[in-house]
């Protein structure tokens, strides 16, 4: 048994927030989808899971664990199924809850997408005047996160570039249409150059940009803040629940 206040400071979870229950491991295992429906001092309380792929299924007492997505990475922790007779069987309860432990240990999570893309290196560009004398190549992703993209580059590109972005998908990703960015690595697969790009959100402006060239920057640049990252955040999420469904992670 919990106390509030100790399972709020841990999990930080909130009523319906999607989560994934699995049971058992490796290819013995089922995949569900729920959500909170509320943590109190006997646990938490969450909606019957619906399943979404695999070979093993829940059953009363089941022991499990509960993966869930926070911007910098996904997490999981144990815990038991407990029904409740006679009461609401639209809820099932989590109780015997273990320690949170991290899932994937990057920054943010990997999705391998391609997205149809264009991006303009911003060298030799005057914001002053407008932006003027921008160059749109076309490119495509190998990779997609909540912090950047692993992207088909030019020949010109290099380390430490600045570049705008225009992603085909941006709507669905939830992000602005025009996206500032920088060049942080450059890498070769197979015979083709890649770039690691990441996204410079509204609060990281200020170290590669002037103020005043802050305040003459696009309106869509400066909107891309922590809660369009999240979106993001969401968006993998939901896309990696969609494969596993397909049988594809």
């Amino acid at each position: 048994m919990l106390g509030t206040k100790q399972t709020n400071d841990i999990f930080h979870l909130k009523p319906w927030e999607r989560i994934e229950v699995i049971v058992g491991d490796g290819m013995e295992r089922g995949i569900y989808v729920s959500r909170i429906e509320d943590v109190t001092k006997d646990g938490v309380l969450i909606t019957k899971p619906d399943f979404i792929g695999g070979n093993k299924l829940l059953t009363a007492n089941s022991a499990v664990y509960v993966h869930f997505m926070r911007p910098d990475a996904l997490y999981r922790f144990s815990a038991q199924l407990r029904m409740r007779p006679g009461q609401d069987d639209r809820f099932i309860q989590l109780q015997n809850i273990g320690g949170v432990e991290r899932v994937q240990r990057r920054q943010f999570v990997r999705l391998d997408l391609r997205l149809d893309l264009k991006f303009a290196p911003l060298k030799n560009v005057s914001i002053e005047s407008g932006l003027s004398g921008l160059a749109w190549q076309d490119s495509y992703t190998a990779n997609v996160s909540a912090g950047g993209l692993l992207m088909k580059a030019g020949d010109n590109l290099s380390k430490g570039e600045l570049l705008l972005l225009k992603i085909s998908q941006y709507e669905s990703l939830g992000i602005p249409r025009l996206v500032a960015a920088i060049c942080c690595r450059i890498v070769r697969i197979d015979e083709d150059r890649f770039a690691g790009i990441e996204f410079i959100l509204d609060r990281s402006l200020p170290k590669h940009f002037t103020q005043n060239e802050i305040a003459l920057l696009p309106s869509q640049i400066k909107a891309f803040d922590h809660n369009v990252q999240n979106k993001i955040v969401k968006y993998i999420f939901e896309r990696q629940i969609k494969e596993r469904q397909k049988g594809l992670i």
